[in-house]
């Protein structure tokens, strides 16, 4: 599902103008919309809108640590799918190149990573490395 779908059905608004602080995009839980930067290339567009789509699923008003990991870990897990990354992964172990691969940002494989449990890295790694057992 695309971020616009997710919108719609979220009940959030997308409006390509500048956000304030020369942000690529915030999240306005009294307006139920988002901003997002209209100069911004595709996959940060694309990881912005994700990212703030995870503050509005979790209804963040403000900004602190703990709302960012949950807004970023949230996009990354709609972003990367498991299946694409092992594919990715079995051609490269770089970060940047399988971010590219895949069309998001380095930052969103990493939070995608850090949001395996020990079961699902696991599975990934054996898949990786041809052990389907």
């Amino acid at each position: 599902m695309g971020y616009e779908l997710m919108a719609e059905k979220m009940g959030v608004r997308i409006h390509y103008k500048r956000p304030p602080h020369g942000w690529w995009g915030c999240w306005d839980p009294d307006r139920r919309h988002i901003l997002i930067h209209p100069d911004l290339g595709y996959i940060q567009r694309r990881s912005t809108a994700w990212h703030e789509l995870g503050h509005a699923y979790y209804e963040h008003v403000g900004c602190s640590p703990k709302q960012e990991l949950q807004a970023r870990t949230w996009a990354a897990r709609h972003l990367i799918r498991a299946q694409a990354f092992i594919d990715a992964a079995r051609i490269t172990d770089d970060l940047i190149s399988i971010a590219h691969r895949l069309h998001v940002m380095p930052e969103d494989v990493r939070a995608w990573e850090k949001s395996l449990s020990l079961e699902e890295l696991i599975h990934i790694r054996k898949e990786i490395n041809g052990h389907t057992d």
